[in-house]
C-alpha cells in the first residue's frame, strides 16, 4: 500500500516537473518568436534607421547641383537643408515660391546655395515655364529628386484634364524630367520618392495590354483618393524602369526611394484618417530625418555608383511588386505618357522634345535590351 502511493506520488511529481519544464520551454519559445516579431516590425518600419546627417555625415557635394521639387516642406525641406549644407547647390521646384524663401532664410540659412523657381504640377504650361527658366539658369543637374506629391484630395480635373493625383504624382514629372534630360550630368542620379502603396494596385490582363488613360486618370466614379495614389505611385515605378534602360551604359542612374510609411508630413492633411492612424502609431513612426534618409542615400551613397533601376526601402534594396517589374508594361506607360502628354500639345517646342525621345530610344532599346530579357522580365 505505501509502496504504491510512494510510486504514484513519485509518478506525479516527475509528470509535473515536465509539465513545468515543458510550460517553461513553451514560454520561452513564445517569448523569443514575440521578440524577433517585434524586431521585426520595427526593421520594417526603420524606426531605428540612421537620420539624414549620418547619411550625410561624410559626403562633400561641393560643386554639385540639385533639383528638389517639393522643397519647402516635409521630406523635401529635410533633403534641401541636407545638401545646401553639404555645398550642393539646391534648385527649389515649388509651388508656394513664398515658403520655399523662408525655408532657404530660417531653416537652411544658406540662401546662396538655394535658388527657389515655381512650379505648379497641376499645371503641364507651369511645368513647361519652369523647365524653360531652368534650362536658362542652370548649365548641368548632378542630381534630380521627384518628391512633391499629393493625398488624400477629392476627385477633381486639372486644367489639362487629368485627374490631379495623376497628373502631379506622376505625369508633370515625367514631363519635367523629359524637358531637362539634356542637361543631365554623365554621371547625374535620378530619385523618384515612392511607396509601397504600389503594391496595391491588381489590373486584369487585358488592361496590361493596352493601358488607357482611364486605367491612371480615373473616372469619377472609380475614384478613391488611396487608389488614385497608388497609381500614381506604381506609374513612378514604371517610369523608373523605362530610364533605367533608357539610360543603360550611359553613366546616368535612377532609383526609387520609399521613405517609409507612418511620416508626419503635410502629405495626408487632406484626409483624416490617417491623421488618426499616425496617432495611433506615432511611437512606431519615422521621424522626417529618418524618412529623408533612404532618398538621400539613393542621390549620394558611394557604393551605388554602377547600380539603377532599383527600389529601396529602409536603406536597403528590396523587390517591388510583381506588376511592377513588368518590363513590357513599363514600355507601353511611356508610350501611354508620351501620348497624353503629345495630346495636350502645350507648344510647338515641347511637342518637338517628346518626339525626339520617341525617335531616340527604340534604337536604344534595340541595341541594349535583347529579346530574353524582355521574355525573362515579362510576367503578363
Amino acid at each position: 500500500m505505501y509502496r504504491f502511493l510512494f510510486h504514484r506520488c513519485r509518478t506525479s511529481y516527475i509528470y509535473n516537473r515536465v509539465e513545468i519544464q515543458y510550460a517553461f520551454t513553451t514560454t520561452k519559445s513564445l517569448y523569443h518568436n514575440y521578440v524577433d516579431f517585434i524586431r521585426e516590425i520595427i526593421q520594417n518600419m526603420g524606426i531605428l534607421q540612421p537620420t539624414s546627417n549620418e547619411i550625410m555625415k561624410d559626403i562633400d557635394l561641393t560643386n554639385k547641383t540639385c533639383l528638389i521639387t517639393g522643397a519647402n516642406s516635409g521630406i523635401g525641406q529635410e533633403m534641401t537643408r541636407c545638401l545646401s549644407s553639404k555645398n550642393c547647390t539646391v534648385i527649389m521646384a515649388c509651388r508656394n515660391t513664398y515658403a520655399a524663401d523662408i525655408v532657404a532664410r530660417t531653416v537652411c540659412k544658406r540662401t546662396d546655395r538655394l535658388k527657389v523657381y515655381e512650379i505648379n504640377l497641376s499645371s503641364l504650361s507651369s511645368v513647361k515655364k519652369c523647365s524653360d527658366e531652368i534650362l536658362r539658369d542652370i548649365p548641368k543637374l548632378d542630381i534630380v529628386i521627384l518628391n512633391a506629391a499629393v493625398f488624400g484630395l477629392p476627385w477633381t480635373l486639372t486644367e489639362d484634364s487629368f485627374e490631379t493625383t495623376f497628373q502631379v504624382n506622376y505625369l508633370s514629372h515625367a514631363y519635367l524630367l523629359m524637358n531637362i534630360e539634356k542637361i543631365l550630368a554623365p554621371d547625374a542620379r535620378v530619385i523618384i520618392v515612392s511607396s509601397d502603396s504600389h503594391r496595391y494596385v491588381n489590373w486584369p490582363f487585358f488592361h496590361k495590354l493596352s493601358p488607357t488613360k482611364e486605367m491612371v486618370s480615373l473616372p469619377k466614379h472609380e475614384y478613391t483618393s488611396i487608389k488614385a495614389y497608388n497609381i500614381s505611385k506604381l506609374c513612378g515605378i514604371f517610369f523608373m524602369h523605362y530610364l533605367g534602360y533608357r539610360w543603360l551604359n550611359t553613366g546616368k542612374l535612377v532609383f526609387c526611394a520609399n521613405p517609409g510609411t507612418f511620416v508626419k508630413t503635410r502629405l495626408c492633411t487632406n484626409w483624416w484618417p490617417y491623421e488618426t492612424l499616425y496617432n495611433i502609431m506615432k511611437p512606431f513612426s519615422k521621424t522626417i530625418s529618418q524618412a529623408a534618409s533612404t532618398p538621400l542615400y539613393c542621390a549620394v551613397a558611394p557604393e551605388l555608383n554602377g547600380m539603377t533601376d532599383q527600389y529601396y526601402k529602409n536603406l536597403q534594396r528590396c523587390d517591388e511588386s510583381e506588376l511592377a517589374q513588368d518590363l513590357h508594361l513599363s514600355f507601353r506607360f511611356y508610350d501611354l505618357t508620351r501620348e497624353l502628354l503629345l495630346e495636350q500639345a502645350i507648344s510647338r517646342d515641347s511637342v518637338t522634345v517628346l518626339e525626339e525621345k520617341a525617335e531616340e530610344y527604340p534604337q536604344q532599346a534595340k541595341e541594349t535590351i535583347d529579346d530574353s530579357t524582355l521574355v525573362a522580365n515579362y510576367s503578363g
